[in-house]
C-alpha cells in the first residue's frame, strides 16, 4: 500500500487514487470546478493567473496540471525541458521535442549494442561422453560390491 502526504493537510493516506486524502477530496473537487469554470472564461491564462482568477492555491492548480485533469497553453508553457531549457511538451514529460527524440535515439543505440553470447551447437552425446560415464559408475558400483563381499568374508 502506498503512502502519501496529503499536499492539502499534511497528513498521511493511502494513495492509490486520488492526489490528495479523502478528508480534502470534496474540497479538490471544489477547487477543480473553480479552476475549470474559470479556464472556460479565459482559456490562455498562466498558472499564476489562473489560481487567482479561481481563487485557490497555485499548489492546487500545479497538482491538477501534474495529473493532468486541467489543461493550458499558457501554464504549459512556464514549463521548461529538463535538458536545455526549451518549453516542455507537457508537464508531465518535462521535456522538449527535440531532447525527447534524442533521448529515444540513444536508447535505440544502446539497445542495439546490447548483444547475446552466440549459442554452440554442442552434441550432448560427445560433450558428456555419456555411455562411459555410465559404464565408469556401473564398473565402481561392482568394485564396491565386490570389495564389502570381501569384507564380509574376511570376518
Amino acid at each position: 500500500m502506498p503512502l502519501a502526504t496529503c499536499p492539502r493537510c499534511n497528513k498521511m493516506f493511502d494513495k492509490t487514487g486520488p492526489l490528495v486524502c479523502p478528508r480534502c477530496q470534496d474540497a479538490e473537487e471544489e477547487d477543480y470546478e473553480k479552476i475549470r469554470q474559470s479556464l472556460a472564461e479565459h482559456p490562455n491564462q498562466s498558472a499564476e493567473d489562473l489560481a487567482e482568477a479561481a481563487q485557490v492555491d497555485i499548489e492546487c492548480v500545479l497538482r491538477l496540471l501534474e495529473a493532468g485533469r486541467i489543461e493550458t497553453t499558457a501554464a504549459n508553457r512556464q514549463v521548461r525541458c529538463g535538458r536545455c531549457g526549451a518549453p516542455a511538451i507537457s508537464v508531465s514529460k518535462k521535456l522538449c521535442e527535440k531532447c525527447l527524440q534524442e533521448l529515444n535515439a540513444q536508447i535505440a543505440m544502446q539497445t542495439s549494442k546490447i548483444r547475446l553470447p552466440k549459442r554452440r551447437s554442442v552434441d550432448v552425446g560427445t560433450a558428456f561422453n555419456i555411455p562411459d560415464s555410465l559404464d565408469s559408475k556401473r564398473a565402481t558400483g561392482a568394485e564396491r560390491r565386490k570389495n564389502l563381499m570381501r569384507r564380509d568374508d574376511d570376518s
